[in-house]
């Protein structure tokens, strides 16, 4: 076995990032739903563990679909280093089994580039520099990559910047760390490619952000990427310069992902553990809001869609 195929000091994602040791403001890997659970692809030799432990991040693969079901990543800010990007060496991760993870072939010939879940930028951190370059490494196994339509890794200042400004606006200075869950919504109406009619891929995204705001409060915020439109628009075997649909971003309630993915998302308050959506300010917002005031819905009883344009728009507060 190499260096590279031995996972074992891998710990993964820890719930007690944010909270130093203390029961309160962790924050737990999604509940899958017992039918999604079903679906999520067990280790080999190890039937009932489905979860993938890299260094700082963790993922959950879905059997059928072969891309992930979630990635959740600690991230940390202030112990990052500025390291010079090499070519991403993407390789297969083997403890579940290749034709089990999608892989350079899907990208060929196509609009799509390979695109992280968690980010080889964000995991640039650790007590020294061998430590980070090793955790960025990490991100480019083939099962933290999605296809991205290659307009999206051109444009894609708002989406990636939310972690940093939500870091920024919100938290505690001496505290500049957050929890990243992302991930795809997989639907039945996803299209296939050509040659992989058996891989329908995804065309939106979600992200969870959690944090330990100013007060010393955990609080998380949900936004879903939709890149229907661009998709539409121009297909996958071109990609022209202009004019372009840009990708839509929405800030939405971890309710509302929960509803697309199947997925539960759970914090703590004190030792008991409750559902994430209780450190939500657009979802307390809402429930404060008057019926005329309220954020755009699909149909009544679903949960908003708040579209952003600027880092700015997002909702921090309740």
């Amino acid at each position: 076995m190499s260096l590279e195929d031995d996972y074992s000091g891998h710990k993964g994602f820890d719930p007690a990032f944010l909270g130093a040791g203390k029961a309160d403001g962790r924050v737990f890997l999604p509940d899958l739903s017992p039918a999604l659970a079903k679906q999520a692809t067990p280790l080999s030799g190890s039937p009932k563990e489905t979860v993938l432990k890299y260094r700082n991040f963790s993922i959950v693969m879905h059997r059928v679909r072969r891309f992930a079901i979630y990635s959740a990543a600690n991230v940390d800010f202030k112990g990052r280093f500025e390291l010079a990007r090499p070519k991403d060496r993407w390789r297969f991760d083997p403890r579940i089994p290749a034709e089990m993870q999608v892989g350079e072939s899907f990208y060929t010939g196509n609009a799509f580039d390979r695109g992280h879940l968690t980010r080889r930028e964000d995991q640039e951190y650790g007590t020294t520099p061998q430590e980070a370059i090793a955790a960025a490494a990490d991100t480019c196994h083939w099962t933290n990559c999605m296809p991205q339509h290659a307009r999206f890794n051109e444009r894609r200042e708002l989406w990636q910047g939310l972690e940093h400004h939500i870091l920024e606006e919100a938290v505690d200075k001496d505290h500049f760390r957050a929890q990243v869950i992302t991930g795809p919504v997989f639907d039945a109406a996803d299209p296939v490619l050509t040659g992989f009619e058996a891989t329908p891929y995804p065309l939106r995204y979600w992200k969870v952000i959690a944090a330990i705001n100013a007060s010393g409060k955990l609080f998380a915020t949900a936004y879903v990427l939709d890149q229907r439109d661009t998709i539409a628009q121009f297909g996958l075997r071109e990609a022209p310069e202009v004019p372009f649909t840009p990708f839509k971003t929405y800030q939405t309630t971890i309710a509302a992902i929960e509803k697309l993915t199947q997925l539960k998302f759970a914090g703590s308050r004190g030792a008991r553990k409750t559902s994430l959506s209780a450190f939500d300010p657009l979802a307390k917002r809402e429930a404060r809001a008057a019926p005329g005031e309220r954020s755009v819905r699909s149909a009544p009883g679903d949960e908003p869609m708040v579209p952003i344009t600027r880092l700015d728009q997002v909702v921090l507060h309740a």
